[in-house]
């Protein structure tokens, strides 16, 4: 009888526990709503009091009931280098994300590979055409390059439909070599929503100019890097 009561006692708790967390989710998924911000996650923060809220724009840090909350990096103090846990929790987010969309990249692989990359990039943008001109040379060294597409104006960009036209022509590969040197000739054929779905989670990550370079962990890269500093960028980080 002693063991039913203490059974019964722990499941009014777990009830209650439930319910309330229920009524935190719903206050904070509130408080962000008007904001254009989709809540996909709310879990425990490090920090007593602050739950960690990871939305279509990136991570937050709220208080419980939604009243308050705050954007920006969280730190750990180590005793040494702070560890950056908000841009840690991110790279593990980042390569699931990231493992999401493979099927859906434009792919030079590296006939020797010993790194992959995954580039956020836009037909427009200078240094994306300077990263992609020296395309052999990070094959050389041992890089595949992967990219997703990223218009840097948006939804509206004056690049959208030739982007969505190279992600759906027959030779995605030659469709972008065309777009980078000029010659692209569109095809009736249009992917719209996967370039869209692209340039969302490019968002999503962070991404605010193109290229944006991800490492395999997950790390990002803002900005261009030539074929040798890219390598020793890899090396340094996997070392």
């Amino acid at each position: 009888m002693l063991q039913l009561k203490r059974l019964s006692a722990l499941l009014l708790m777990v009830t209650a526990f439930t319910a309330h967390a229920a009524e935190d989710n719903q206050a904070i998924k509130q408080t962000f709503s008007p904001l254009g911000l989709t809540v996909s996650e709310i879990a425990k923060s490090p920090v007593d009091g602050l739950l960690e809220v990871t939305t279509d724009r990136g991570i937050f840090y709220a208080t419980p009931d939604g009243k308050h909350f705050m954007a920006g990096y969280l730190y750990e103090a180590t005793g040494g280098e702070p560890r950056n846990l908000t841009e840690e929790k991110n790279q593990t987010l980042n390569v699931d994300r990231i493992k999401a969309v493979e099927d859906e990249m434009i792919v030079y692989p590296a006939k020797d590979e010993k790194y992959v990359v995954t580039v956020f990039t836009d037909t427009t943008c200078g240094y994306c055409m300077k990263l992609h001109k020296n395309m052999k040379g990070y094959n050389d060294l041992g890089i595949t390059v992967r990219y997703l597409a990223f218009p840097r104006y948006g939804l509206q960009a004056p690049n959208f439909e030739q982007m969505s036209a190279i992600w759906c022509a027959a030779d995605p590969a030659k469709a972008m070599d065309d777009a980078k040197t000029g010659s692209f000739k569109e095809e009736n054929r249009k992917c719209a929503d996967i370039v869209a779905k692209h340039f969302n989670l490019g968002q999503q990550m962070g991404v605010r100019g193109t290229p944006a370079i991800v490492l395999q962990d997950g790390t990002m890269l803002p900005g261009y890097q030539d074929p040798e500093d890219l390598l020793r960028t890899l090396q340094a980080h996997q070392g």
